[in-house]
């Protein structure tokens, strides 16, 4: 994004992108041997780009559009012997290459090719927040936000959002108990995504005459062991928003268990307990007269490193086990060793819904659950819906642009 900088005043060429790129250090010169660039820096560090990548990023007409900023040009469509020919610091700090045998000249952001060094190293180019694991005893309850500043103040919202993707679970308080004030809180984060159980869905005992068509155990005051939601889906949702309308009932308390710490506890005690919650396959089934998904995953699916990338729970919704003989007695004990850990004491968080409390929780990460709930006292009403982890990365990631913006306006 193109831009003048408030304190020196300087006028900043385009960048291929809408972001603000704060520009902390100035190159201090730059030189090529026509495949390479190298930049040094006033700091003292030197960087080096690929004469393809720099000309595949191009903040010129034929390469990206300046309105959409997307790609319009192709890196096939570039001569086969592609070179740089020249490159100047310009007087503003930009750096300025032209290519040949185009005999095109492109001026780069420098706090935007600083920002996007790959010779030294890798670089965050998705904004992940790396979880922190919690037990009952780091974590004693969620992490709690005023709602109605959150959706007030872009600072407040930012604040939740990177807790929630840091702990996987948050709590907003006072948020006005209409049955439609989820959709808002979830709207001013992002896209609601639809399912079996709707838009938007109850969490409430079924009426007396409505429970033999009832889809869920969640609408009956039974005890709800932890677990994650629709893990018979290809995709499980990754996010889950709760929203308290009422709570007169004795019982019914919230449970939420962060699954990866569970999961760690196995890896560091267990390795047989660890190759069955990570390799052996459940079948979970969705049973319906109306739907039937089905999929098939592991309790614990890791990530390219090892590492946890989500959790599949829906215990309750296990279609019978169809792997290897030799595996059926396996595949049981790690069910048990998980769950058991998952609802002991060291692990589960317990607290009451409160009237206006408003929990979101990573549906791949965090299970939940609750205590059975006497159905004859009071009334209980929660209000959900399901969205997806990008939803709230994409919010962070423009509410910090914004943050950015406004730091450098």
């Amino acid at each position: 994004m193109a831009g003048t900088d408030a304190q020196s005043g300087r006028a900043w060429p385009p960048t291929p992108d809408f972001d603000t790129w704060p520009v902390e250090h100035l190159p201090a010169g730059a030189t090529t041997d026509g495949r390479i660039v190298t930049v040094a820096w006033d700091d003292g560090r030197v960087s080096r780009y690929h004469a393809i990548w720099l000309r595949d990023n191009a903040t010129e007409p034929g390469t990206h559009s300046p309105v959409t900023r997307e790609q319009v040009g192709h890196p096939w469509d570039l001569p086969a012997d592609l070179a740089v020919s020249a490159v100047a610091v310009a007087e503003n700090g930009s750096i300025e290459i032209t290519f040949a045998p185009e005999c095109r000249t492109v001026a780069y952001h420098p706090g935007w090719l600083r920002a996007l060094d790959y010779s030294n190293g890798r670089h965050d180019d998705l904004g992940d927040i790396a979880p922190t694991h919690w037990d009952s005893r780091r974590l004693a309850a969620p992490p709690t936000f005023d709602g109605p500043a959150c959706m007030d103040r872009d600072g407040a919202l930012l604040e939740a959002l990177e807790a929630l993707m840091e702990f996987g679970i948050v709590r907003l308080r006072g948020v006005p108990t209409d049955e439609t004030e989820v959709q808002r809180v979830a709207e001013r984060i992002g896209t609601i995504r639809n399912s079996n159980f709707g838009f938007l869905f109850d969490v409430k005992t079924a009426p007396a005459d409505s429970r033999k068509a009832a889809d869920s155990n969640a609408y009956f005051s039974g005890a709800l062991a932890p677990h994650t939601d629709l893990a018979t889906r290809e995709y499980e949702p990754g996010l889950q928003l709760l929203h308290c309308l009422v709570n007169t009932t004795r019982g019914g308390r919230a449970v939420y268990v962060d699954g990866f710490a569970v999961a760690d506890r196995i890896r560091q005690t267990d390795p047989d307990l660890w190759r069955a919650v990570t390799q052996i396959e459940w079948t979970f089934s969705n049973r319906s007269p109306a739907t039937d998904y089905r999929w098939r995953a592991p309790l614990v699916v890791l990530d390219k490193n090892g590492d946890p990338r989500e959790i599949r729970a829906t215990t309750f919704l296990r279609g019978p086990l169809n792997v290897d003989f030799d595996d059926v007695e396996a595949a049981y004990a790690g069910l048990r060793a998980f769950q058991t850990l998952a609802a002991g004491e060291g692990f589960a968080m317990t607290f009451d819904y409160a009237p206006g409390d408003l929990v979101a929780f990573d549906n791949r990460r965090v299970l939940h659950g609750r205590t059975a709930f006497d159905e004859a006292i009071g009334e209980r009403a929660l209000k959900g819906c399901y969205m997806e982890r990008e939803e709230v990365l994409s919010r962070i990631r423009i509410l910090r642009r914004a943050k950015r913006a406004n730091r450098a306006a």
